[in-house]
């Protein structure tokens, strides 16, 4: 079923407790939550937001779903239980056996989701490339030529003209910082399985540290978010941010066994 935006549905806000189930891909991470409260005639999907897109995908399935299930005039806790008898149709994932569970409220729910677990880790390091030892000399090199200049980003001038236009003002990042930004994305640092957009900012580690699944977080992030907001990358490497990261993606490799060695 096509998901219809004027067709009748359920509200999308629930006051009191919410039923859910659990929604798994086929490495049997979870993507997201469908969730029902009768009371308030509620359902919809939460997304696990350190997963991937496929759990965006999986939410405009059960969308569809839900939209079909009340058009049935299903409740929607009913909906949720023919889900768990499944199976549900589309490209929704796997649902968890078991019957539904129940959260206190939608905002328990919603930090419920928030969690980040070893698979979301695992599957961010598998998409670095590894055998890429030219990206990976590279990576470590341009961030030993950083320089302090290069970190302190300056900004072009902004303000109206003589002729009447208005100039913008915008960060003149350097060769070596730029350098830096092209090597990140060359190793795979920089990915669309991060959904940056829907999970916090990276900010500077306590002691300057990051976890490498962390580093690819803060680097797709930074990298991405430049496209959006002018200074992004400006701002990361001026607070230590893009340092950090790049620490971490180079101890990551040299510990793995496509690491430099010493030589005998």
């Amino acid at each position: 079923m096509a998901y219809a935006p004027d067709a009748p549905r359920y509200r999308t806000t629930a006051t009191g407790p919410v039923q859910y189930l659990a929604v798994v891909d086929a490495e049997g991470e979870v993507m997201g939550y469908p969730w029902a409260n009768d009371a308030d005639d509620a359902a919809g999907w939460l997304l696990r937001p350190a997963g991937d897109a496929a759990g965006d995908r999986a939410g405009l399935g059960w969308a569809s779903w839900l939209e079909g299930a009340k058009a049935r005039g299903l409740a929607p806790t009913a909906a949720l239980a023919a889900a768990a008898d499944g199976p549900v149709p589309g490209n929704v994932g796997r649902i968890v056996s078991g019957s539904p569970a129940t959260a206190p409220s939608l905002d328990a729910l919603k930090e419920l989701t928030r969690s980040v677990t070893a698979g979301d880790d695992r599957r961010l390091l598998a998409l670095l490339d590894r055998e890429n030892a030219d990206g990976w000399r590279e990576l470590r090199e341009a961030h030993a030529a950083l320089t302090d200049q290069d970190r302190d980003v300056r900004w072009s001038g902004s303000g109206k003209r003589p002729d009447g236009t208005v100039r913008i003002g915008h960060p003149v990042h350097g060769p070596r910082l730029l350098r830096l930004v092209g090597a990140l994305s060359g190793v795979g640092a920089v990915t669309p399985a991060y959904l940056w957009m829907r999970n916090p900012p990276p900010a500077v580690p306590a002691g300057g540290r990051l976890g490498p699944a962390d580093a690819v977080r803060a680097a797709t992030a930074v990298v991405r978010g430049e496209r959006f907001a002018d200074g992004t990358i400006a701002q990361a490497a001026g607070n230590g941010l893009l340092d950090a990261v790049a620490e971490s993606l180079c101890a990551w490799y040299a510990a793995t066994d496509n690491g430099p060695r010493a030589a005998p």
